[in-house]
């Protein structure tokens, strides 16, 4: 049950506020009511910061199950809202980190945290909160927690920034990533070579990560509604990668160029994107000594071939 719900300082008992928890929020216990625990604290959702709270528990339990959350798990929670979500990672995980950017939630975070020992709320941009400090200490604080998951129902407006830092910054830390996004976000995560949602991040999250989609989630699930569906994806960190290039970061900056202008062939992109010592006739002659079509577009590339394709071009500088 949340603790979200009961105003601090009003003098009752913690089995009271759990009382007027259930009758506030649960019903039948299968849904909340965001609206109620809004007007609970005076708090709005603000559409600038994307926020669209979850009103189905039965939802909020299958992201959990998802993230496959346990005792020797710390979890970062990314954008804890009002703390429906938070309340149960708070009672499976061994330890809740929930980063929320939004100062004006801090009474109903504040209030969850003083009911769950094993919650900490941190109050910050998780594009500038420091989360290798984070896990250092809360691991060396608690040597127990073995394992370190991210959870997060994701802001539509910043998904790809958030998964990418994540995946960039901090993946040899993490052992695996939820995240509930738009559906049309979910399936270029887990996009093929070759099909028409495949991109620059498909490459990354294939790189890093073995993603699947679990479940779809409608807007109906959602208050205030939003004007798209949702889908729950995990990726479980690889902790020995299937492809390994020389550079990283020469793989990624040819990925870069591949998709700047993805209509066109491979070879033209590559050739056109400025990088040093890259010409056309390199490119072409890669492309041969791999035994790939010379009009070849780089939405037909997987991260195998980019490694092999980094590896053999920037070698020859």
């Amino acid at each position: 049950m949340t603790g979200a719900i009961s105003p601090a300082g009003t003098g009752m008992s913690k089995q009271a506020e759990r009382e007027k928890t259930e009758r506030l929020e649960y019903g039948s216990h299968e849904r909340v009511s965001p609206y109620a625990i809004m007007a609970s604290y005076g708090i709005s959702a603000k559409k600038s910061l994307g926020q669209n709270f979850l009103s189905d528990l039965t939802v909020v339990k299958k992201i959990v199950d998802a993230a496959g959350v346990g005792p020797e798990d710390l979890v970062i929670e990314v954008g804890p809202g009002l703390g429906v979500m938070t309340e149960i990672l708070s009672e499976r995980a061994g330890l809740t980190a929930a980063v929320e950017i939004d100062r004006d939630l801090a009474p109903a975070l504040d209030s969850l945290s003083l009911m769950h020992d094993g919650l900490e709320v941190i109050y910050g941009d998780i594009m500038r909160v420091n989360i290798g400090e984070i896990i250092d200490r809360l691991q060396a604080e608690h040597p127990e927690l073995r394992r370190v998951r991210v959870v997060a129902n994701l802001p539509y407006y910043i998904t790809t920034p958030i998964i990418m830092m994540f995946l960039e910054q901090y993946a040899s830390r993490l052992d695996s990533l939820t995240f509930m996004v738009q559906k049309e976000v979910a399936r270029r995560l887990v996009s093929p070579p070759g099909s028409g949602e495949y991109g620059a991040i498909s490459v990354a999250v294939a790189y890093y990560t073995d993603a699947r989609i679990c479940f779809e989630v409608p807007s109906s699930c959602f208050v205030p509604r939003p004007g798209v569906d949702s889908a729950v994806v995990n990726m479980s960190v690889y902790k020995e990668r299937p492809v390994e290039p020389e550079s990283r970061d020469n793989m990624f900056r040819l990925v870069k160029a591949a998709f700047s202008q993805r209509r066109k062939m491979f070879l033209n992109s590559v050739a056109n994107a400025s990088i040093p010592g890259i010409t056309k006739e390199r490119v072409s002659e890669a492309l041969d000594e791999l035994g790939l079509d010379q009009k070849i577009r780089g939405e037909m590339l997987g991260v195998k071939e980019y490694a092999a394709l980094s590896d053999i071009l920037f070698k020859k500088q």
